[in-house]
């Protein structure tokens, strides 16, 4: 077995754990239907965290064309990323203490700010994947850049405006849907 085997399975383990979160979260959602308050922001941050961990999957494939020399730290850097998306999946849904939550709105309400800041520590890893790794200079990362002062601003203003959190998420959503339609790695 190849070393990129080992990571990709590691990762892949990280990453599936982190989709079956969400998928867990959204049977919950639909089995107690009647009882649950659903929430825009709420549905579309789910949306946006599957697709990242579906694209962060993809991506590391591409590793496995782009790195000749496999170290322990370089496994750790790759392995942040997968992390930080396992973690903001299992935030996404009330669990555990806070499984009798039922109102989306006020979960989410409570939850964002966290989301947030992970989703920054994300975007700052991807930044630093994608110079380190993959060799894309700053200047091809803006849209990453513009991401990560979203985040800074959603959280250090605290901005709690519904209406803002769904054009932002939306946009963001929108943003990864179409990167995916038009990616043009092939196998």
């Amino acid at each position: 077995m190849e070393p990129f085997e080992y990571v990709v399975v590691l990762t892949s383990l990280i990453l599936g754990l982190g989709i079956a979160q969400i998928l867990t979260g959204i049977a919950d959602i639909v089995s107690h239907w009647k009882a649950i308050k659903l929430s825009i922001p709420h549905i579309i941050y789910v949306f946006v965290i599957f697709f990242l961990h579906i694209q962060e999957w993809w991506i590391n494939y591409e590793y496995s064309k782009v790195v000749d020399v496999w170290t322990l730290q370089l496994v750790f850097g790759i392995l942040i990323f997968p992390i930080l998306l396992f973690i903001q999946a299992r935030m996404l849904f009330p669990t555990g203490l806070r499984s009798y939550d039922t109102d989306m709105d006020l979960y989410f309400e409570d939850q964002w700010p966290w989301l947030y800041s992970i989703g920054a520590m994300t975007v700052v890893v991807s930044i630093w994947h994608n110079i380190l790794i993959s060799n894309i200079p700053l200047i091809e990362q803006i849209q990453l850049f513009v991401l990560l002062a979203i985040y800074i601003v959603f959280v250090v203003f605290n901005i709690r405006n519904k209406a803002a959190h769904i054009v932002f998420l939306g946009l963001q959503l929108t943003a990864w849907i179409i990167y995916i339609v038009m990616e043009d790695s092939v196998l």
